[in-house]
Order: structure tokens, then sequence, then C-alpha cells
């Protein structure tokens, strides 16, 4: 890429664009990015080259030149030919370079994500090459996260199961497409659906659609459905880029915030700064005056930043309102509403990825978000991805993901109902079983759940049944402590005699609940680690006991799980765990207590270190304290008033979540804790 922007001229380059890109693809409207002439000419003739090349329709060793001959057509044009603008030796050695490609499947698979203008820039391509840290630098500023295949095809097979037989004439927007990676998935399932007679050229131009900031992007999204129906494109039309043309006619350069859904009202004017009126969805998009059947998407996860429009958005937007502005409130929630401002009220399905935060983040924005998203009706289905041990977009960028899914129909509520619910675990898996991790996804139906507070990770009757009940119990912990504060570590091991309880501030595989100890003499030399506790003091003995059992019980692990994001512990815990003193009879809180000792005494035989950059934590591991956790989480089941089924549900979610992969050598240190016969 580098040898063909060099070789070229800025101001024929810029004649060239012209040229090649007709003026409705480009954006009127603010939040548009793009490139400098000069890398989108070179982008675009790299992309018309790898199309020749990819779709075998010239012979071996062909040029850039005889590659813009055939996109072109016979007949040419009057503009200045990309080709022509190039130095020749740099050309040449730009030629070589591409040409040196092996341009297997697995590369052809990749184009998505090479064709993106930012390059590599995840954090192994930075330790590889620290020229890369730019780019690593603009996708998370912009928040980008280029979806993996498998993810978009597993998103569009539920839609299409959602949606119904006509999937394949509905017509669908990505609102974010960047260079196609939904679309394409689309395309691949309508074919499939299609049967016979479908014609991939006619699917496309007549139902894909895209918005996004990056022309780029979208020049680059054209491209790769080109490619993907070309044979058909070429039964259609007589030239490549003729075909190329009408594909990105349907992908839009635009702000998708400043956009208008249906039903929204007018058009407006857009802030002082812009002369034009802000667009509506008909205003870019011949016929959706109702809005899009089909909404898919991986939206940006990034800063919404200072905007001229924010009060103009405020009024569009649920998730604005009375929240304020500041460097904390994100994008995506906002592309969250356009799930149903940008499609077909009564008909229609979507289905974005987003963080995991939309499930148990506890600002005002996404709570306001979650609020609008079950009074707008219809049927919404979750699923739950974690970061460990490996992670849906891949080990080079590690986030926790959740996938919304939204459906209407005349089964559905109206629009100003409250919305089904359909929610699922949260999921775990290793590069070993990520293969069939889109199989064995299902959703668990929740009857009479606000979402506003959070959206709970449930998989199957049993659990819903049970966090049901335990929700609707009014008991809190914390009202057993005195105080409950942060601390330092050295606070647990030091001479500490008062009646108190520890609880880290991130878990995994179990919360690390201790009570004051000391320091092994080979660890008194160590540098501690200054990550916070939770210290909860409690006016005696029995009550901390009975509080550090209850805290270590497989129940409150769950309950923990359920309606966190699976890492951090927050003092919210302390507030939604429902069991007090009262909760109990004399003779129970004193069994509680009880337990609560022998297991704190077993538990010496699990203590462990860890260090992270030379600083040292102690922890107790429960994993293998069978005898007492199950009379533990036997006695609050029973106080609870829940199935005693559940409690080897709990055992088995537990042993799941600790396991993940049974056939990994590598957990064997996890999975002897679960081993048949004596525990260790």
């Amino acid at each position: 890429m580098a040898a063909l922007i060099e070789g070229l001229s800025s101001e024929r380059a810029q004649r060239a664009v012209a040229g090649v890109v007709p003026p409705w693809c480009e954006g009127l409207w603010t939040g548009v990015y793009d490139i400098p002439p000069v890398s989108r000419v070179a982008w675009h003739l790299t992309s018309i080259w790898l199309l020749a090349r990819t779709s075998g329709k010239l012979p071996v060793g062909f040029g850039f030149e005889d590659a813009e001959s055939w996109f072109r057509g016979e007949e040419g044009g009057t503009h200045e030919t990309l080709s022509g603008l190039e130095d020749s030796r740099r050309l040449s050695e730009a030629r070589e370079l591409l040409g040196a490609l092996e341009l297997d499947p697995d590369f052809e698979d990749l184009l998505p994500y090479i064709l993106e203008e930012h390059g590599p820039g995840s954090r192994a391509s930075v330790m590889r090459d620290p020229g890369a840290a730019a780019a690593r630098a603009a996708k998370r500023d912009g928040g980008v996260f280029y979806t993996p295949a498998d993810v978009a095809d597993f998103v569009v097979k539920q839609i299409r199961r959602g949606y119904g037989a006509e999937f394949v004439t509905a017509r669908a927007l990505d609102p974010a497409c960047g260079t196609g990676v939904f679309l394409l998935a689309m395309l691949r399932e309508a074919a499939r659906a299609g049967g016979a007679g479908f014609s991939g050229f006619d699917y496309v131009t007549s139902c894909l659609h895209g918005i996004d900031v990056s022309t780029h992007a979208l020049d680059a999204a054209a491209f790769l459905l080109l490619r993907s129906c070309l044979d058909e494109a070429l039964a259609r039309v007589a030239r490549p880029q003729d075909a190329w043309a009408a594909i990105r006619r349907n992908l839009v350069a635009v702000d998708s915030l400043v956009v208008r859904g249906a039903g929204e009202g007018e058009r407006v004017a857009g802030p002082d700064l812009f002369s034009t009126p802000l667009p509506c969805l008909a205003d870019l998009f011949a016929g959706v005056p109702a809005g899009f059947q089909i909404l898919v998407g991986n939206p940006p996860y990034a800063a919404l930043g200072e905007r001229v429009d924010y009060t103009a958005l405020t009024a569009r937007f649920a998730s604005l309102r009375g929240v304020g502005s500041g460097p904390r409130l994100n994008l995506f929630p906002l592309f969250v509403e356009m799930m149903w401002q940008f499609t077909e009220a009564g008909r229609s399905a979507a289905a974005l990825v987003t963080p995991l935060s939309i499930a148990y983040h506890t600002g005002a924005q996404y709570k306001n978000c979650r609020r609008a998203m079950s009074r707008w009706g219809g049927c919404w289905r979750f699923a739950f991805f974690d970061r460990q041990p490996h992670a849906l977009f891949g080990e080079e960028v590690k986030t926790r993901n959740a996938i919304l899914f939204r459906f209407e129909s005349p089964d559905t509520p109206a629009r100003g109902q409250p919305a089904l619910i359909e929610t699922g675990q949260l999921r775990k898996w290793t590069s070993r079983t990520r293969a069939s991790l889109f199989e064995h996804i299902g959703f668990t139906r929740l009857d009479s759940v606000d979402i506003t507070t959070g959206i709970p990770k449930l998989q199957g009757e049993n659990q819903a049944n049970s966090f049901l009940v335990l929700r609707r119990r009014h008991e809190q912990l914390r009202s057993l402590a005195v105080r409950i504060e942060n601390c330092p570590f050295a606070d647990a091991v030091t001479a500490c005699t008062a009646p108190s309880v520890f609880v880290g501030g991130t878990a995994y595989n179990f919360l690390n609940v201790l009570r004051p100890t000391a320091l092994l003499p080979n660890e008194t030399t160590v540098v501690l680690s200054e990550s916070p506790l939770h210290r909860l003091d409690f006016s005696g003995e029995t009550d901390a006991a009975a509080a550090f059992a209850v805290l270590s019980s497989r129940l409150v692990f769950w309950l923990w799980h359920v309606l966190g994001d699976g890492f951090h512990v927050g003092s919210w815990l302390f507030d939604i765990v429902p069991f007090a003193r009262s909760s109990f009879t004399t003779e129970e809180f004193e069994v509680l207590a009880q337990l609560g000792g022998a297991l704190w005494r077993n538990l010496q035989g699990h203590r462990f270190a860890s260090v992270n950059r030379g600083k040292h934590t102690i922890g107790f591991r429960p994993l293998g304290c069978h005898k007492e956790r199950d009379a533990i989480d036997t006695m609050l089941l029973s106080v609870a008033k829940l199935d005693p089924s559940f409690a080897p549900e709990l055992q088995r979610l537990v042993e799941e979540n600790a396991v993940v992969d049974p056939l990994d050598q590598r957990r064997n240190h996890v999975r002897k804790y679960f081993a048949e016969g004596p525990r260790p």
C-alpha cells in the first residue's frame, strides 16, 4: 500500500476519486470519516486487483492496468485511470508484493479484515511491530472491533429463524457496517435459504444496505459483496464497475446517530454548524418508509465525545436523557435503540453484538437503555460471552460480549407494551470447543422481570425460578454487618482480631472470601497487593462466621455470576444477597455459624498465593470443600424455600464454570477438585 501511495499525485487522485465514486455515496452530514484521496485510490486499485485475481477472471501475471481495464470494461471512461496516476517503478514494486501473496481460502476469508483501513492493531501485532501502535490506538479510540465470521453467521442464522420464510426478501440494514462482515453473512444465509433461481447480485442490490462513517470501509464492502456474487452480477450488467456501483449505491457514508428513524417525525434542521437538514431513513434509502425489516451489526464501543448536536440527541435517544454529558457516555447504547427506531413496527428482527456491560452496568445511560428496551415491546433474547479462557473476538481482542436479539411479530407485545425477555447463561469456552460454541445456545423465558437494573444471565427453568424467588426476598446481608468499607489487603493478613470478613475485589471460579489471617513465615518479606478488599465488620463472632458461610456458598457465587460481569466483585453484592439474621431461626443461625467456622478451618489446607507484577495476594480456594459447602447450600435453599433439586445443579454449574473444557489438560489443576472419590 505504501508503494502505491508514494507514487500518487494528490491533485490527480482527487479528480480520480470524483470519477470513481458517485456523489450519492458520499456523506453530507456530521461525523463522516474519510481517508486522503491518495490512500483511497490506492485501496481502490488494490481491491480491483484482488477482485480480478481471486475471481480468476484474468490470466496469471496481469498488472494493475490490466485489472483496471477489465473492471471498467472495454468502453473505459473519460476520467483519469487509477493506474495511470502511478510512478511506474513504485507500481511495479506494489504489483510484485501483491503477486507474492498466497491467495488461499484462508486469505480470502480474511479479506474483510485485510481491507479495513487501520491495518493490524492488536496487542500481538504491536509487540511484533511497534509501528502498529498507531493503528491500535485508532481502533481503540474508534471502538473498532471487527466481528469474526462465525459470530456473524450465528447472528444471521438466529435472525432467519426468528423472522421466518420471508427472510430472503426482507430489506436489511447494518448501521455500522464497516467492510461488510454482517452483510456478507446475510448473503451467505440468503443463498442457503433461496433455493433454485436465487441470484446473489439481485439480493445484494435489492435487500442489503449499510451505513458507516468510513467511506473507505464502504468502498471495500462493495468490493467484497461483488466478489461474492460476481458471476451473477456480470450476467446482469456488462461491466464489473457498473455492478460495483449498483452495490455501492446501497452503502451510505453518514453518521447513523443523525439519521432519523421511521416514525420519528418530519425532517429537522441540523445543528447551527450544518445547514443540511438531518436525514430520515427514507432520504437515504428508497422504499423503506416504515423502516427496515432486519437490522444487524456490531456498533462501535467508544466514547460519545463532545458533540454539537448533543441536545438534539437527548431528545431522540432515551439512553441520554437526564444523564448529562461526560466522558463515560458510550456510543453503543444509542445503536441499541436503533433496533426499534430503524425497523418496521410489528414485523421485524434485529441483532447487535455489544459489550457485556449492557447487562450489568449501573450507570444511568445503561439503565435508561434497558428501561427503553423493556418498554418498546417485542421479544428480546440475550446471549452472553465471557473473555476467559478465550474471547468472542479472538485472543488478541479480550472483551466480554452480549449478543442482543429483538423480534417483533403479531404474536409479540406491541411497541409501548412490556417486552418479553429471554436470556441465557454467561458462556465460557476454549479454542477446542469454539467450533461447537454456537450450536448449543438456548434461551430461557423470564416472567415479571424488570431489566432496568440489569439483565440476569440464566439458563433453564430451575435457574429462572430460583432467581425470581431470591429477587422477591427483601432481606440483605448488608444489614447483618455494622460496617462495610474498602481496605488495603494488608488489613486481612495483619494482627486483625475483629469479627470481620474480607472479600476480594475480583473473582473467577470462586469468590475469595477470608477471615483475618496471618502471613506464613515464607510470606513475611513479600510485597502485598495494593488492590483493595471489601471489609465487613460484625458485632460478634457468630455473625461474622455466619456471614462467612453465606458468602462462601455456591448459591451466592451463582447469584454474583448471574448479575455481575463474571470478574469484578462490587459492593452491590452485599445488597443482593437476600439473607440476614432475620432469615433464620436462632438454631439455624448457630448451625450456619458453626458451618462457617468448619469451612474456614478446612480452607487452611487450600491456601494459595498469586503474584501479579511482583505483588502478592493470599487467597483460599473453596472448590474442594464439598462437605461444608453442601451443608451451607442446603440450609440456604431451605430457608429461601427453593427447590432442593437446585443444590446439585449449583454443584454442576460451579464445576462447569471452573473446568470449562474437560479435555483441556492444562486445566487438570482445576478438574481435580471435582474428581470422583476422595476430594483433595
